[in-house]
């Protein structure tokens, strides 16, 4: 069972939505995290994001400018060579095809990206970036490794691998 509160953030209007396991694990399990640790890391984050300019709706003049938060995600996602369609992509991201299927229309008509059926299977629609697309994801990922390579800076060597360890066994699950 999850209950939920809401406070203000510190800019004025902003609200934070916190999430607090109502059920928790014992402090004798190694798993236990408290309530403290939790809303530290939360804090934690939430500071990270905005020093280092990573939320998309306050970086004016950056590569996300005039994005949608899910844009950026899905833009990231589909660079590759691989093939994509919807129904991927949302796998891929863990969003309602809906979502995506708005994303795409959005992204289309800014130019970044183009549906097309695929030949032998017309039920089939791929999703690509298109040249700009391109340009705006190297762009956006320049920024990302920037922005990482200068909160790393910040720690000495050890600290580094240290938090890339965990980050990466956070990531993994």
């Amino acid at each position: 069972m999850v209950g939920t509160s809401r406070e203000l953030g510190p800019r004025r209007g902003e609200q934070r939505w916190i999430i607090i396991a109502t059920v928790k694990k014992s402090p004798a399990d190694n798993n236990f995290v408290s309530d403290q640790q939790a809303l530290a890391l939360d804090e934690g984050v939430a500071t990270l994001l905005q020093r280092f300019k990573l939320e998309p709706s306050i970086v004016a003049g950056s590569p996300y400018a005039n994005l949608h938060a899910n844009d950026v995600g899905l833009l990231v996602v589909i660079r590759g060579p691989e093939k994509w369609n919807v129904r991927r992509i949302a796998q891929s991201l863990g969003a309602p095809i809906s979502t995506i299927s708005s994303a795409l229309d959005r992204l289309e008509k800014r130019g970044l990206v183009t549906r097309g059926r695929q030949p032998g299977d017309r039920r089939v629609v791929r999703i690509q970036l298109t040249p700009s697309g391109h340009r705006l994801v190297a762009k956006i990922r320049g920024q990302q490794v920037e922005v990482c390579r200068d909160m790393l800076a910040r720690l000495g060597e050890r600290d580094r691998e240290e938090l890339i360890r965990l980050v990466a066994q956070v990531a993994q699950g």
